[in-house]
Parts: structure tokens; C-alpha cells; sequence
């Protein structure tokens, strides 16, 4: 068994495990105890390897699944947003294209002349120019700010990252916000809450930031593609974007919108 999920059990359990004499029906009551009073207890995971098979017998491994399915904890929380984050990409890719068309129809380009030291506006962008998001991006490199100064600006972190890490906490926001109009009084168990109050945007909000440090720091799952992680992946799928149909799809947005 690997350790991630051995230091989760009491050290005597743990000493069981590891000289095999604990019985499968011991294990699984220890389990099915710490699902309901540890939300942070990990164990899904490991039900999908091999990790408790020839400890668990099959029936006890029944058991454990079919409780799981009533249960919600962060666990349980972090595998729907980590499916969420992949299912809603449209999402993503839609404010990606909105912020994009804006710097295209509103914004002038601005260069840097190295032979006398002073900054040119270039005009509008040509988008025949350029390929994909990230060779404009490449190319993105003054912009004004509200005062009308020019600033040297990080591309991609001022301009993607920013999108995706948004889009990553509104996701995980409107996660916790259907599992609490479906499933209210587990919800309000799970992070023990008043059963009489009703909880309005700002309480979801904190909620959420309570949850995603959990997911960032504190959770004890060896899981690479951890979704408050996913801006690693997101911003290098936009920068390959065809800028014309990125452009196209921000236009129609912005038209909307007015």
C-alpha cells in the first residue's frame, strides 16, 4: 500500500496494515468511519488501483464504494471539478476570445525603435500577420493603461493566465453552489453551517477560496493534473488558437453584449 494513503489511517491500524494482520471487515469499518467523520479522507482513488486488493475482500470493497456514493466530501468535491474544468472549456475559450477581440478592435500596437529610442504606434493589428494566439502574443508587447502610459507588459501571464485562474475559481464557485441547491443538507454538514442560514454570493465566494487551499495545500492526493493546477495546461491549448476564428468568436461576443 502506498504510504500517501497509509498515514492516513490511526498509527495502530497502520501497524496492521503493514504487518498483515488486520482482518478485511476491520479495515472496512475503519474506512466507512473515517468517510463520515474526516472529509478530507482519501480513498476513492485507491479503489481504482490495486492498492487494497488483497487487504479489502471483494464484498467489503462493494461496501465501501456503495457508501461512497451517498457521501459528500472534499473528495468527492474535487474529482467533479476536476471534470468540470475539462468539460466547461468552451467557457474558457469563449473569455480567452472576448478579451482577445477587445485588444484587436480597441487597442493601437505599439513598438519600441531601438534606432532613436522611442515608442511608435503602428496602428491597428493585422491579423494576417500572425498564425495562432501565441504569435500575437509574441508581438504584444506595449500597452497603455488608464492614465494613457505606456507599460511593458508579461504577454501571456497578463493576458492568459489571468483568464485562467478566473475561470478555474468560477468553475469550482458554481460547483459548490449546484451541490448545495441538490444536496443542501450535506452540504451544509460538510462544512458545518447554519442550517437556518441562506447563503448568499459573497459566502460562496469564500467558500470556494476555503476549498480550493484545501485542494492547493491540504489535500492528500498524489494527483499531477490537480485542477487548481490547471492553468499549466489551459494557457498553452489557447495559445495555439487560430487568431481569425478566435477573433471572430470574441467579435460576435462583444456585438452581443452592445
Amino acid at each position: 500500500m502506498r504510504s500517501s494513503l497509509l498515514r492516513q489511517f490511526p498509527d495502530e491500524i497502520q501497524k496492521k496494515i503493514i504487518d498483515n494482520t488486520i482482518e478485511s471487515y476491520e479495515l472496512r469499518d475503519v474506512i466507512s468511519e473515517l468517510i463520515d467523520k474526516n472529509p478530507m479522507f482519501i480513498i476513492r482513488v485507491y479503489l481504482r488501483t490495486d492498492d487494497l486488493k488483497g487487504i479489502l475482500e471483494e464484498k467489503d470493497i462493494d461496501y465501501i464504494k456503495n457508501k461512497l456514493k451517498k457521501v459528500i466530501n472534499y473528495e468527492w468535491i474535487y474529482f467533479k471539478f476536476k471534470k468540470r474544468v475539462k468539460e466547461d472549456m468552451d467557457l474558457f475559450i469563449k473569455d480567452v476570445a472576448e478579451n482577445f477581440a477587445r485588444i484587436v478592435l480597441f487597442e493601437k500596437k505599439y513598438e519600441y525603435n531601438d534606432s532613436n529610442n522611442q515608442i511608435e504606434n503602428k496602428g491597428s493589428y493585422d491579423l494576417d500577420k500572425y498564425e495562432d494566439l501565441e504569435d500575437f502574443l509574441c508581438d504584444f508587447e506595449l500597452t497603455l493603461n488608464d492614465e494613457d502610459e505606456l507599460l511593458d507588459i508579461d504577454n501571456h501571464s497578463s493576458f492568459l493566465v489571468s483568464i485562467a485562474e478566473n475561470y478555474i475559481h468560477v468553475t469550482l464557485k458554481k460547483i459548490l453552489m449546484d451541490i448545495y441547491e441538490k444536496r443542501r443538507d450535506d452540504f451544509i454538514r460538510l462544512f458545518n453551517l447554519d442550517k437556518e442560514a441562506e447563503l448568499s454570493d459573497r459566502d460562496f465566494e469564500e467558500l470556494e477560496y476555503e476549498v480550493f487551499e484545501i485542494f492547493n495545500t491540504a489535500f492528500p492526493i498524489p494527483d499531477v493534473n490537480n485542477p487548481v493546477g490547471a492553468g499549466e495546461w489551459l494557457v498553452p491549448e489557447a495559445l495555439k488558437m487560430d487568431v481569425k476564428l478566435l477573433f471572430e468568436l470574441g467579435k460576435d461576443i462583444i456585438l452581443k453584449d452592445i
